[in-house]
């Protein structure tokens, strides 16, 4: 439960380090989504695939010379906002994150293109439900958001209407259908590049009682649908 509405009380002593530290913390999870994918797909045999192995947990050594012990929870980002870089979903930091391009407005109205691949594959060729379940519970969690009421998933309901293919195209979207006080209902779709309805879920989202102070604008962890500043 982050977004651009949750503004953090910690200070950042220096937002311009920090955004070049950000950057690397992406580019490394970027390498890491990609070698993930190959690693899966990789007809390489016998030797190298050993040589590969040793080199990789070498590289983990290496990255494990300054580690914390706890996950990373909410942390100050350089933008001042609170993130949530460990998400499974959306977290900048986290290479089994799928690549989600969201968009969204302060009507709850959210857009998202998703195009998986090997690592996401549940039956044969296409991707597996609990993958877009989770999926859909990030964008459609996007809609109480960006209405002022970022909360956490009380129930997602999802309905399966056809495969969703891996290595395709498809678009995202989801939309508010009410508000109740701190309860947010809202719904969402999965469509294929022909329009076709693949998944689609219903879900509550309600702010916790911790958060209810640090509630500012309506806002959302992705960018506004026309592309401008928020």
């Amino acid at each position: 439960m982050t977004g651009r509405g949750l503004v953090s009380p910690e200070p950042v002593a220096d937002p311009e380090a920090l955004a070049v530290l950000e950057r690397a913390q992406a580019d490394l999870a970027g390498s890491l989504r990609g070698l993930l994918d190959a690693c899966l797909r990789t007809r390489v045999e016998g030797e190298e695939l050993t040589a590969v192995a040793q080199q990789a947990r070498e590289l983990t050594d290496r990255l494990l010379v300054a580690a914390r012990e706890e996950p990373l929870g909410l942390e100050t980002a350089s933008d001042h906002r609170v993130r949530g870089h460990g998400n499974a979903m959306s977290g900048m930091r986290n290479p089994i994150a799928p690549p989600l391009d969201v968009t969204a407005d302060d009507e709850g109205n959210v857009r998202a293109q998703l195009r998986l691949g090997a690592a996401y594959e549940g039956p044969p060729g296409c991707v597996h439900g609990g993958i877009l379940a989770a999926v859909l519970d990030q964008v459609v969690g996007t809609v109480p958001a960006r209405v002022g009421r970022p909360g956490l998933t009380a129930y997602l309901n999802t309905t399966y209407r056809r495969p969703t293919l891996l290595d395709a195209t498809h678009t995202v979207t989801a939309q508010l259908d009410r508000v109740e006080g701190w309860k947010t209902f809202a719904s969402g779709q999965v469509r294929d590049e022909e329009g076709r309805l693949t998944a689609e879920a219903e879900a509550l989202f309600v702010v916790p009682r911790w958060a209810r102070e640090y509630i500012g604008d309506p806002a959302g962890d992705v960018a506004p649908a026309d592309g401008s500043a928020s």
